[in-house]
């Protein structure tokens, strides 16, 4: 190998977002991962839909994998250019929202370049947004969704952003800036907004209360849906998805609910119960 083949591939290593939750929340090895996704896509008890926009579960594979096998499923009938994740921080990083520096985000089973013509277009927009590696380098949430859209959108170019701690004037902003410079490629984008529902000692509790979720989303009751988003780590994502409901993306689209759950069968004995949810939004 040259010289000018070493520091290729040095850049290349260097500007890609390698997976940090492979044999952790899901298998490291490839052929085990595409395995484990082909038979929870069989399983889902959903057609192939043609989505705009998911609400989808982050938690290993395991406990939310199911709920996000139909998440994913809901949107595959359509043609796939840019896929939009927009996920919570599960770390604490002072207030923003983080678009990467890394060129590609890469998973076992695939690997995707970032939209850069797009992440620019949407820095230039406003001086809301941050770029830095730090908050992606250390959040899962996207990268439990990437491991879908290697199985149905592989050549899906993504825009990551991480949201921490962000205000409702700076969500809204984004969303806002995020239409106008994603214009007619909107046809064939796809949004996802990740989130876990209720987190409770209760596994009971915990359901009612993640149903209840839901259904305000299914709703659009927008004031209901941040009534349950103060009180961490409960509902990380549903800031995002008030936001997105508040939004010019959302106009014109049904909420559908696909399914709901809990890591009940899962959890130890004192551990807390997460709850789980996937939802569709569609024009159909």
């Amino acid at each position: 190998m040259n010289d000018s083949s070493v520091l290729s591939k040095h850049f290349q290593q260097r500007h890609t977002r390698e997976a940090i939750a492979a044999g952790l929340f899901y298998p490291a090895s490839a052929r085990e991962l595409s395995e484990k996704i082909d038979v929870l896509l069989k399983e889902a008890d959903i057609p192939a839909g043609r989505c705009s926009a998911i609400v989808c579960p982050h938690g290993s594979l395991d406990y939310s994998g199911a709920l996000a096998a139909k998440a994913w499923k809901a949107a595959s009938g359509r043609e796939i250019d840019i896929t939009v994740i927009l996920s919570p921080s599960h770390r604490s990083f002072e207030p923003g929202i983080f678009l990467p520096e890394a060129q590609a985000f890469s998973v076992p089973n695939g690997q995707f370049k970032v939209d850069r013509p797009l992440l620019k277009a949407l820095l230039h927009c406003t001086t809301n947004l941050r770029q830095s590696d730090i908050p992606h380098f250390e959040e899962h949430s996207i990268e439990m969704q990437l491991i879908y859209a290697a199985r149905y959108f592989p050549r899906t170019l993504i825009l990551p952003i991480v949201i921490s701690g962000a205000d409702d004037q700076a969500l809204d902003s984004l969303f806002s800036n995020l239409r106008f410079v994603l214009g007619e490629r909107i046809t064939s984008t796809l949004f996802v907004l990740t989130t876990n529902l209720a987190v409770d000692e209760d596994a009971d509790k915990c359901l009612a209360t993640s149903a209840a979720f839901v259904e305000s989303v299914e709703k659009r009751e927008i004031d209901r849906i941040l009534s349950y988003c103060d009180g961490a780590p409960s509902f990380c994502g549903g800031r995002i998805i008030a936001a997105y409901l508040r939004s010019s993306l959302s106009y014109g689209l049904k909420p559908v609910i696909l399914g709901l759950g809990s890591s009940v069968a899962f959890a130890e004995k004192g551990e807390p119960i997460v709850g789980y949810a996937a939802m569709g939004f569609t024009g159909e």
